[in-house]
């Protein structure tokens, strides 16, 4: 055992630096005394744009109408989501329920009749859950649609006169000074 543990390479201190292993050849002097070479810097990651570019600091009309539009999307696409993820979850309630039910008719051991209820119990507190968050989804819908038309109400006619005429108009504010 002894013969082998001469023929290890050395193992760096935890705390130290790591020493190169040197076979006595000269390349491995000049491999040691050579500078070495910086790290790259990191790159910094893109922030990706979520939901579209919501905060891209755009508030025109246009701008503001489009952001609302990909947020009446986004709430639609979680409201089919949600709704699926409902019927799946009080589906899978129902068989464990079905499944208590079949393991207490075949006289077996109590413990696992009682287990598979709280699985049935627990599926469906997940499942109203969903249904929590589905009605949740569904009204921030319907408040994204209300705002919308809010916003068209109340300020597409002065975007109406904005955009029809030749001449670029002050920014909102600019007369409050």
């Amino acid at each position: 055992m002894s013969d082998q543990a001469d023929n290890l390479p050395a193992v760096p201190d935890p705390g130290g630096a790591i020493a190169p292993v040197d076979s006595g050849g000269p390349q491995d002097a000049e491999a040691s005394l050579a500078p070495r070479k910086k790290p790259r810097a990191r790159r910094r990651r893109k922030r990706r744009q979520v939901l579209g570019g919501l905060a891209d600091g755009d508030h025109s009309f246009e701008g503001v109408q489009h952001k609302l539009t990909v947020v009446i999307e986004a709430m639609s696409a979680a409201v089919d989501n949600l709704e699926g993820l409902d019927r799946r979850a009080r589906a899978t309630a129902k068989e464990a329920s079905s499944a208590a039910g079949a393991i207490a008719s075949a006289d077996l051991d109590e413990t696992f009749v009682g287990m598979t209820n709280e699985v049935a119990t627990a599926q469906m507190e997940a499942a109203k859950a969903v249904r929590k968050m589905l009605r949740a989804a569904q009204r921030a819908k319907k408040d994204a649609y209300a705002v919308r038309r809010a916003h068209a109400r109340l300020y597409g006619a002065l975007h109406r006169v904005r955009k029809g005429r030749r001449y670029r108009t002050p920014k909102p504010g600019f007369f409050q000074r």
